[in-house]
């Protein structure tokens, strides 16, 4: 038969909380992960799948999908960059 499984040991939430670090101004201040990557470079990683996706479904004869996707291209790419606080724009702003 099948053998139970063994729970593990939670660390307490007080625990928890001292290991938190607190929030400063030194780390909203720190250049993001993908800083590096220029905004035409950024422009590229944009584009390129776009047009790639349109010659696909043109070729395969989806219309739809041809309108679609770009819809759903564009709202993904505003999502990710309204949750993220918009750092390739506010990061030329800055410069």
């Amino acid at each position: 038969m099948a053998k139970s499984k063994k729970r593990q040991k939670k660390k307490s939430p007080s625990n928890q909380r001292r290991q938190a670090k607190p929030h400063t101004q030194d780390q909203e201040e720190q250049p993001g992960k993908f800083a590096w990557i220029p905004l035409w470079g950024w422009i590229l990683i944009f584009l390129v799948p776009l047009v790639i996706s349109e010659i696909m479904f043109y070729r395969a004869g989806r219309e739809v999908n041809m309108i679609l996707f770009p819809l759903a291209w564009i709202g993904f790419w505003v999502a990710i960059m309204h949750r993220s606080g918009w750092p390739i724009l506010r990061k030329r702003k800055m410069d």
